[in-house]
């Protein structure tokens, strides 16, 4: 009995490796590399502004890889509005607009969408809390440049 035990931790202990392992290669966060660049203070303001990123995900991607709803945002500062690689056309009143989305326009239009920009396709009610929009700038100069995630990347230029 006892030489089965064995075999049995010995089993729970390969398949615990193994699982790591996957977990570790496959799963591996994609924001490691930017972190890895990071202080420990702009590690958690990147940590929250992620979060609070998280439900532009279902509209928008940072890849430019996969077609949704919203524009890919990978390049978005220093785009101008209703623009996006790919095949993806911004709404009329984004391309009329005539923003060049850094900081202070990307504030202005995340804070309140409809009111920046009336007529625009962007259903988010906005980004009521100044410090919350401000991790989330904070994130999105860092995630949408392209190549950030890449190991060896260069960090974004100071906030404009």
């Amino acid at each position: 009995m006892r030489t089965r035990s064995n075999r049995w931790n010995a089993f729970g202990l390969v398949i615990l490796v193994v699982g790591s392992l996957a977990a570790w290669i496959g799963c591996s966060d994609p924001d490691r590399a930017i972190l890895e660049r990071l202080s420990a203070v702009e590690r958690a303001r990147f940590q929250r502004g992620r979060q609070v990123a998280t439900p532009c995900w279902t509209c928008h991607d940072l890849a430019g890889r996969v077609q949704k709803v919203g524009p890919s945002l990978l390049g978005v500062y220093g785009r101008p509005s209703g623009t996006a690689p790919g095949s993806h056309e911004g709404s009329p009143a984004l391309r009329a607009a005539s923003i060049v989305w850094d900081d202070r326009s990307l504030a202005a239009f995340l804070s309140d969408p409809q009111g920046f920009v009336p007529g625009n396709r962007m259903v988010s009610p906005g980004v009521g809390d100044g410090a919350a929009l401000s991790d989330l700038l904070f994130y999105l100069r860092h995630v949408t440049r392209p190549g950030a995630r890449e190991p060896g990347g260069s960090p974004p230029r100071e906030a404009r």
